[in-house]
Order: C-alpha cells, then sequence, then structure tokens
C-alpha cells in the first residue's frame, strides 16, 4: 500500500494560513495558448507563442506530478512571445518560493534565462531571473540572478544534470526591509526526495546585486529567447513558506465498474486526518470537470469506504480523478489509473425524462444499438406535434437531450423515439 502525499512547495499552511499564491499545472488541451488560459502575452505577443504541450511531467511525490500536461520553453530565431501568470495577492515582503519541474530537452552555452518574477508596475523588471547552461560536454547546470547579469553577476550550481531527465527546482525570492538594495535569490534544485525544510545549503545562491530592489512581486513569467535552450515545465506553484505540511489521507484503494451509460467509483482510505472530503472530477479531452462530491470522515484510523455514480453518460472514453481536500483549504489529487470507455447499447431504449414533474428543464435519454436516422418529437394531450427534438443521422451509442419548455403551458405532454423499426412513448408533466 503507497502512501500518497504532498511534498514541499506544494499547497501549504503556515501559522497565518494558506500560503499558495499560484498554481498551474496545465489542464488545458493540447496545443491551446497559455494566453488563452490564464496567462497574460506581454512581449513578442503574435509571434511564436506558448503552448500547452504533450505529455506532462512526473516526479515521485511531487504533487504537480501527473495532472495536465505541460508548457515548452523553445528558444531560436525570431520573435518569440512571452508569458507571465498573476498571483492571487501581491507580495511586499517575505519569502516567496516558486516550485516547478523541470526537463531540458536541448541545452544551451549561452547564458538564457527562461523564468523569472514580476512586479505589478512593469512587464520588463525581471527579477530573480532563472537559467540553465550546457557546460559543452552535454552537463547541464541551472544559474540565478538577481536582475541583469551585471548586477550581481549569474550564479550558476554544479553541472550534474543532464538533458531528458525531469528535475525539480525552487526559486526562492526574500524581501529584506530597510535597504533599498539587499533582496536576495536563492535556487534549490533536486533530483531525488525533496527535504521537509529548506535545506540550509542551496544548489545556487543567495545572490544579490547593487540593482535597486522591487516593490513588489506579483507575477511569474516565462521567457523564450533567440538561443538554443528548449525545457518543459509543468507543475508550476508559488508559495510564501517552505512546508512539506502532508495531507495525510491514505488512500487504500480506488476502482471503478461500468454499467451500461454508468460509472460507478468506489475508493477507500486506510486513514484519515482533517479529511473535509472529495472532489470527484471527470475528463474529456484533457478538460477537467466537476462532477460531484462525497464528504470525508474527518479524522480517522480506521478504514472507510466511499462511493459515488457518474450517470448517464455519452458515449466516449473519460479520466476521474479525487480531489481530496482537507478544513484547511488544502488539497491533493489521487487518480483513477484506467481510462473509462463507454460504449455502445445493445438494445434500442427511451428513458423517462428527469426530472419529472419539471419545470421548465428537463433531460431525455436514449440508446441506438446502430446507426441511422433518429426521431424525437414532442406532443400535447390533442395529439398536437409542439417541438422537434432530434431529426437527424446519428450513430449507435447513448445520448442525453436537454429540452427547455419555457415556452408551453404546464400540463401533459408525451415524447416519442422512432428509428429503424424501433417506436416508443413515454409521459411527461410540466408543472409551472
Amino acid at each position: 500500500m503507497k502512501k500518497l502525499i504532498l511534498l514541499v512547495c506544494f499547497l501549504l499552511v503556515s501559522s497565518f494560513g494558506y500560503s499558495q499564491i499560484l498554481e498551474e499545472n496545465f489542464s488545458y488541451a493540447d496545443g491551446a495558448l497559455l494566453s488563452d488560459n490564464g496567462w497574460v502575452a506581454f512581449s513578442g505577443a503574435g509571434n511564436v507563442p506558448l503552448v500547452v504541450t504533450s505529455p506532462g511531467l512526473t516526479y515521485t511525490d511531487y504533487a504537480g506530478s501527473g495532472i495536465g500536461l505541460a508548457t515548452t520553453v523553445i528558444n531560436g530565431s525570431g520573435s518569440r512571445e512571452d508569458d507571465y501568470k498573476s498571483f492571487t495577492s501581491t507580495q511586499t515582503s517575505g519569502s516567496i518560493y516558486t516550485s516547478m519541474m523541470v526537463n531540458v530537452t536541448a541545452g544551451s552555452l549561452t547564458d538564457d534565462y527562461f523564468a523569472a518574477y514580476l512586479p505589478s508596475t512593469s512587464t520588463t523588471l525581471f527579477n530573480g531571473r532563472l537559467y540553465c547552461k550546457d557546460d559543452g560536454a552535454g552537463n547541464i547546470s541551472f544559474g540565478i540572478s538577481k536582475t541583469t547579469a551585471g548586477s550581481g553577476g549569474i550564479v550558476y550550481g554544479p553541472a550534474t544534470f543532464t538533458t531528458g531527465v525531469t528535475y525539480v527546482l525552487v526559486l526562492k525570492y526574500t524581501f529584506n526591509v530597510g535597504s533599498t538594495t539587499d533582496d536576495v535569490i536563492t535556487l534549490y534544485a533536486f533530483d531525488g526526495a525533496i527535504p521537509a525544510t529548506e535545506p540550509v545549503t542551496a544548489y545556487a545562491g543567495p545572490v544579490g546585486g547593487t540593482a535597486t530592489d522591487l516593490a513588489d512581486l506579483d507575477r511569474f513569467a516565462l521567457r523564450q529567447t533567440s538561443g538554443t535552450l528548449n525545457i518543459i515545465v509543468d507543475g508550476i506553484n508559488t508559495q510564501t513558506t517552505w512546508n512539506n505540511s502532508v495531507l495525510p489521507v491514505e488512500l487504500a484503494s480506488f476502482t471503478s465498474t461500468v454499467s451500461n451509460r454508468d460509472v460507478t467509483l468506489n475508493w477507500s482510505t486506510a486513514s484519515e486526518l482533517n479529511n473535509s472530503g472529495f472532489e470527484i472530477e471527470r475528463s474529456a479531452n484533457n478538460v477537467w470537470t466537476k462532477v460531484g462530491n462525497v464528504a470525508g470522515n474527518g479524522t480517522s484510523s480506521t478504514v472507510n469506504n466511499y462511493s459515488f455514480t457518474d450517470r448517464n453518460l455519452a458515449t466516449g472514453s473519460y479520466s476521474y480523478r479525487l480531489k481530496q481536500v482537507d478544513f484547511n483549504g488544502n488539497f491533493e489529487y489521487f487518480n483513477l489509473n484506467n481510462e473509462i470507455n463507454i460504449g455502445t447499447p445493445s438494445t434500442y431504449a427511451l428513458s423517462q425524462n428527469y426530472p419529472n414533474p419539471f419545470n421548465p428543464t428537463t433531460t431525455i435519454n436514449f440508446d441506438l444499438p446502430t446507426d441511422g436516422n433518429v426521431s424525437l418529437k414532442l406532443y400535447d394531450m390533442s395529439g398536437k406535434e409542439v417541438a422537434t427534438l432530434v431529426n437527424e443521422v446519428r450513430s449507435a451509442g447513448y445520448y442525453s437531450v436537454n429540452f427547455n419548455a419555457s415556452q408551453l403551458t404546464s400540463g401533459v405532454y408525451f415524447y416519442t423515439i422512432s428509428a429503424d423499426n424501433f417506436t416508443a412513448t413515454r409521459k411527461m408533466l410540466l408543472v409551472k
């Protein structure tokens, strides 16, 4: 049994409350523009954009591992787009930690920085710049500078990393109130377990500089240049504290069963601490949608069993995950290992609409075992046709039709389906 936990720099709780101010797992469609999904294109816009790329990155015990896809900072000739994403709150004191998974696919012999912090008032004052460099022998190192290379210089850690391998970086910015030039940047880099507490010795830094400190930090930016560096970035998360505060829900099992067009999810926990409950999320085409909630058992040292049924799905393929939320608002994801496939029915069927009685909307389900023309029509008590809901050729599968009867008067109506040699009629009641 594997205990699934969250480690450093993810969804943390300090004595002052929830510390997360940015999260990005790129849970969007492959090829989608970042600028269409919460990011702002601010430099080189309209040229080579930043887009969602597949697959996403994975890293043992990192909370963003295996969630959504990724993005790839691709450098090269021509003007290239830079994007930023804003924090949920502007920071003016303390320390900020941004963690991310990175995988370098092509190194650079020049000093190329691919990420940095920005203040609320400027898109040119890159602070806490994060670099990647190839030493010419295929060895990769990461580096930092406070602002420009001339203000404090670029400081690299050892060239102990290689291309094609996923690592975790933690970029730290520390405000030092009382001076205008003493804010510092620190970088931590990991290829194994991430420690529970902030290491005494950093991979690179801390780095200061003579540049005037920024009044605040408000954004995290990804930057593309004209060099040769290509780097996959995933699981970006910004916190105001370093703490591997674990969300201690031990998931013992997570399974699924399919009955016609219904999917039942079953899971059990071996132990729970401060567990508010689970949100059930379903994905089709890498777009996640919340479909239900199940309450947790708070704190428990005994086995607890849970179940949720997602009903009346259309024919297609689906993925599921649980979002476990504790009473502090922290959360973690548990993914169902297998994909769910809703196939085609073996017989024709017309289901009773739901809800029924209704006002003014209701849903009608029907099943088609073969391709063919389908007609679904609505009649009043006199037999007069009042609406055509479906009249077209459809492939075999499970279908749902949402009907809005706001233009009809209260009363009893009948809906009839005709497909191939199959005909069926059911009654519905509209009550206004």
